[in-house]
């Protein structure tokens, strides 16, 4: 089946992903083109494109090195069956960098259960929170998982706080004096405060509805499944557990409050949740059951693909 081809990790799976993912990219771009483009709009879907691979790449490193999953491609194969179900999430580049910032900064985070460097690692932690904010502002709230982190596995928490709150300030100052510099403009941080819209209709589709209904599902079913193994069971997994019941919240949050919209806010859901989902694969009782998960996404996934064809040659 599906999930044992996956059971170890290979080199192989690693190209069979990419070239997946270059390939939906690659259709994303045709289905979207428009004959008015100009050279920087090339420039940003290029920028996109390695943004996202330096994602993917950061992202198999912090599993590999935090020990996240076994040694297996059970991650990396949910993130491309997401990626395949809503290729909308490559489809902004502030998102898409954004979202590489916050992976660099849980990179940092879960290596701070390691009890070294950890003002440097609460430091770049800040950093990259904050830079990823000036994208998304919506991205302040992996402050939480940030703060909840420092009460959990340290003592000195006002040092800790402070050492959070410098990575901030220097990237505010940073970025302070590039607007400053470039468009002379004082006021630039008005443009970086979150804001909420209740104005949904941008879901006003139904394999749409369905792709977030199936991910929001498999994330309460994969959390409620493996909470007792990695919470109460084993306490060395219980920090992780924590940070990723975190980063699946504001996943989901983050869509539902953000002011502008984009089905490109759910890819703060989809590295997440494939984590967990392979962790639930690891420790599912019954095996046919990821399977079935599995053959779920991509069956859904292939129809959408099959009804966007049929809707591009219908053009």
């Amino acid at each position: 089946m599906i999930t044992s081809f996956f059971k170890t990790s290979k080199p192989l799976h690693y190209l069979i992903f990419m070239a997946v993912v270059s390939g939906l990219f690659v259709f994303r771009c045709f289905q979207t083109y428009a004959f008015d483009q100009t050279p920087v709009n090339y420039l940003r879907e290029f920028g996109t494109f390695c943004a996202f691979f330096m994602s993917l790449f950061v992202f198999v490193f912090f599993i590999t090195k935090n020990d996240l999953t076994q040694k297996n491609s059970f991650a990396a194969l949910y993130l491309c069956l997401f990626i395949f179900l809503l290729p909308q999430v490559l489809s902004n580049y502030f998102i898409v960098l954004s979202n590489l910032f916050v992976l660099l900064s849980f990179r940092r985070i879960f290596s701070l259960k390691t009890n070294t460097n950890i003002k440097r690692k609460l430091f770049d932690s800040g950093f990259w929170i904050a830079l990823a904010c000036f994208f998304q502002p919506w991205a302040v709230l992996y402050f939480v998982p940030l703060v909840f982190a420092i009460f959990l596995l340290s003592s000195d928490y006002i040092k800790h706080l402070f050492t959070v709150i410098f990575g901030v300030i220097s990237v505010v100052l940073l970025v302070g004096f590039y607007y400053i510099i470039s468009n002379n403009d004082i006021k630039f941080w008005l443009n970086f405060f979150p804001q909420i819209s209740l104005d949904f209709s941008i879901y006003n589709n139904l394999f749409i509805v369905l792709a977030i209904a199936l991910m929001v599902a498999l994330s309460v079913w994969c959390i409620s499944s493996i909470f007792n193994d990695m919470v109460i069971k084993v306490s060395k997994s219980r920090f992780i557990f924590l940070m990723l019941f975190f980063a699946i919240i504001i996943g989901i949050m983050m869509p539902l409050l953000s002011s502008n919209k984009s089905i490109a806010d759910f890819l703060f859901l989809v590295f997440p949740l494939a984590i967990v989902m392979a962790n639930y694969t690891e420790r599912a009782t019954f095996q046919w059951m990821p399977n079935v998960f599995g053959l779920l996404i991509f069956l859904l996934a292939l129809t959408k693909l099959a009804f966007n064809i049929q809707h591009l040659f219908e053009i």
